[in-house]
């Protein structure tokens, strides 16, 4: 059995806590999941009125784009892993927005719009513009969409 690598229960380093406590600011993840939340509340108030929310707004732009997709191709190009996409995906397609259908190869599933999902989509498109025009005021938009590449890339070279 593998020794624990957590130190005794009774012994800790407050010197060395009082270091990473100062640290906190510099975690990459606690920073991108704030600025996620912000971002996921600034656009899913935002789309409120056209009853989506920012992830079912962003698979649907991802659907548009990339025409009928394989639902595996759609997790790479969004870089989602297979339970979020398929939980997702069974919300939109419960909302009529979106339909799936077998491949030739009945193991493939193919998604696409709805002509529902279509109008629903361009309905929302003002909202998406004011939820962006908010976003520009508390981030840099050009920096956010550069980082968003790189990420993409350097995920899509490891997979």
């Amino acid at each position: 059995m593998a020794r624990s690598a957590l130190p005794a229960a009774n012994h800790c380093d407050d010197a060395l806590l009082a270091r990473y406590a100062r640290r906190g600011s510099a975690c990459a993840y606690a920073n991108l999941k704030m600025l996620a939340r912000v971002a996921g509340t600034v656009y899913d108030e935002a789309l409120r009125p056209v009853d989506l929310r920012a992830g079912q707004l962003a698979l649907m732009w991802a659907i548009l784009a990339a025409g009928p997709v394989e639902i595996g191709r759609l997790g790479v190009i969004t870089v989602t892993d297979q339970t979020t996409l398929s939980r997702t995906i069974a919300k939109l397609k419960k909302a009529r927005l979106v339909s799936v259908r077998a491949g030739e190869d009945r193991r493939v599933k193919f998604v696409a719009l709805t002509p529902t999902g279509r109008q629903r989509f361009q309905a929302a498109m003002p909202y998406w513009e004011k939820a962006q025009r908010r976003a520009s005021a508390l981030f840099p938009l050009d920096e956010v969409r550069t980082l968003a590449r790189q990420v993409r890339r350097a995920t899509q070279a490891t997979s």
